[in-house]
């Protein structure tokens, strides 16, 4: 379960690293949204969402929109446009004690490095 400590810790991580993200929470959903600006792509609205109860032994779930393409995608619920992103990740797994919501936000701006436009 999310403490206030860490949740503290998780914002000053985000505020330092991705300030133009905004935490959010919404019943026992919780997370940051906004946008990321690459040169030479276009924005994209991302949702890095976690679960308090669940949180940080479970990792969050990275929404892009729009998605750049359509491989790395894992459908969480009908209607199949609610995908997160698939982090399968070799190197860097998430470690709950060390990983935070600024970890995943990394892994999306490499995804965008490599697939976005």
């Amino acid at each position: 379960m999310l403490s206030e400590n860490r949740w503290y810790h998780e914002m000053g991580a985000m505020d330092e690293n991705f300030p133009q993200l905004e935490p959010f929470r919404n019943g026992d959903k919780i997370g940051f949204q906004g946008l990321i600006r690459l040169a030479g792509q276009r924005p994209h609205q991302i949702v890095v969402e976690g679960s308090v109860s669940r949180y940080p032994q479970e990792e969050p779930l990275v929404y892009l929109f729009p998605r750049p393409e359509d491989h790395h995608w894992i459908p969480l619920t009908i209607p199949l446009e609610q995908r997160h992103l698939c982090y399968n990740r070799e190197e860097n797994q998430w470690q709950p004690a060390r990983s935070t919501f600024a970890s995943c936000v990394a892994v999306a701006i490499k995804y965008l490095q490599e697939f976005g436009r």
